[in-house]
């Protein structure tokens, strides 16, 4: 069996407010690495128009609206497919996966149902994850999918407890196999992790965020996360992977505009 290259990411956080030129960066890395399967673990919008904490705080609202949070998603999207297009050569078997910030949509069709129209009003179906990926897992059970690939369980997050709470911490990574004893990778807390069991086979992987700035709510938070993606090489189907961790600051110094 030929050994696959994965790459996977989380977070991206597609939002008006910042350039999406990231997603430019990382769409020519993916073009030069080639690799077998894409796998973006969730919150690639943001959503900010949706949130409700904000409805709270007239001055952070006023600048939102619904229908630019969706265009900067599929923008953000169009780059990283884009140069396949152009060049016309087959693009790696994209995942996708619904995250909490992308559930913003559906809790507020919950809340309000009157919003809901395809044409004129607010739908998931804006996202268009049929165009961008080849499988794309919503939520289930009001919590993000768990999905295996090659023997790696992937999610944008998992839970730890009857209440579906998000598993983190100092020890995230650790924490993975402790819990469930596969092989785990996971996003939504932006911070990075790593940790394995040689002996079983198994790696724990927590793979930071792709956001392009710091957060006014997240305080002295926004230091501890970490920005870029994860290149998963020996993928074999035994649920053990080799990864590295490619930063922003170098696909900006690698695929970004010279200077």
């Amino acid at each position: 069996m030929t050994d696959k290259t994965f790459v996977v990411y989380s977070c991206g956080h597609a939002t008006p407010e910042c350039s999406n030129d990231r997603f430019s960066w990382l769409g020519e890395f993916l073009y030069d690495l080639k690799p077998d399967v894409v796998i973006d673990l969730g919150d690639g919008a943001d959503m900010r128009s949706l949130n409700t904490y904000d409805t709270r705080y007239p001055q952070a609202i006023v600048t939102q609206s619904y229908e630019s949070d969706i265009e900067c998603y599929n923008d953000s999207q169009q780059r990283l497919r884009e140069k396949f297009k152009t060049l016309r050569r087959k693009r790696p078997y994209w995942i996708g996966f619904e995250g909490n910030h992308e559930n913003r949509i559906k809790k507020a069709l919950a809340n309000d149902p009157r919003l809901e129209g395809s044409k004129y009003g607010v739908s998931f179906s804006h996202l268009n994850t049929k165009q961008w990926f080849d499988d794309y897992h919503e939520y289930k059970n009001s919590a993000p999918a768990i999905a295996t690939y090659e023997n790696i369980d992937f999610a944008h997050y998992f839970s730890a407890g009857n209440f579906g709470s998000a598993m983190s911490g100092k020890h995230h990574a650790y924490t993975l196999l402790q819990n469930r004893h596969r092989s785990s990778v996971c996003g939504h807390s932006h911070k990075r992790g790593i940790y394995f069991e040689d002996q079983a086979g198994i790696v724990g992987a927590v793979v930071g965020c792709m956001k392009g700035k710091d957060e006014g709510w997240a305080g002295q938070s926004n230091h501890a996360w970490w920005k870029g993606v994860v290149v998963m090489r020996e993928v074999d189907g035994s649920g053990s992977f080799e990864p590295e961790f490619i930063s922003l600051k170098q696909l900006e110094k690698a695929c970004g505009p010279q200077k």
